[in-house]
């Protein structure tokens, strides 16, 4: 069973090509998904904590958490092993 990747920014999951943000080449990412990253960069400037904030209401509405604070909780725990927040401050 192969692996599922997920995005080292938001955390969402890389179903497909499709989700995959681009590279400054144009190739797809393996890392980042459309949101997150295109053409070799981010879509935006922001910290772990403000991408938290913005992804917490998904989940919630996903069904993926109860609630925005369980959401944000339980990213506050994943999103420090992320590539993009691994080095950097909140």
């Amino acid at each position: 069973m192969e692996q599922m990747h997920f995005c080292q920014s938001c955390g969402m999951p890389l179903l497909g090509e499709q989700d995959k943000g681009t590279e400054a080449g144009g190739a797809r990412s393996e890392d980042y998904c459309t949101y997150c990253y295109q053409d070799g960069a981010f879509t935006q400037t922001c910290t772990m904590e403000e991408m938290i904030d913005f992804c917490a209401k998904f989940e919630a509405e996903q069904g993926r958490a109860a609630s925005a604070e369980e959401a944000k909780a339980q990213m506050r725990q994943w999103f420090p092993t992320l590539k993009r927040w691994r080095h950097q401050d909140a």
